[in-house]
C-alpha cells in the first residue's frame, strides 16, 4: 500500500486515536490496528476498524465518561 501523502510505503501497524467528548472531556482509544507510513508516519484505518472505534467512542459517551483509556484489542 502508498500513501496517500507522501507515496511513501505503508506497513500494518497500530495507532492511538486522541477523541475530544466535549469541553473537557477526552478519550484515547490505544493500540488501534493501522496502516502506518514508513516515511513520514500517518496512519490510516480501515473501514472494519473504523466503525470499532465508532462504537467505542458512541458508548464511552452513553456511559458518561469524560476522561480515559480504551485498549482498542480488550474493548472491540
Amino acid at each position: 500500500m502508498i500513501c496517500p501523502l507522501c507515496k511513501g510505503a505503508m506497513t500494518k501497524g497500530s495507532t492511538n486515536l486522541p477523541y475530544e467528548l466535549g469541553k473537557g472531556e477526552m478519550i484515547v482509544i490505544q493500540d488501534v490496528p493501522a496502516f502506518v507510513c514508513k516515511q513520514c508516519g500517518e496512519s490510516f484505518l480501515e473501514i472494519q476498524v473504523t466503525q470499532v472505534v465508532e462504537k467505542l467512542v458512541s458508548t464511552a459517551k452513553q456511559d458518561g465518561m469524560t476522561l480515559g483509556f480504551i485498549r482498542y484489542q480488550r474493548a472491540a
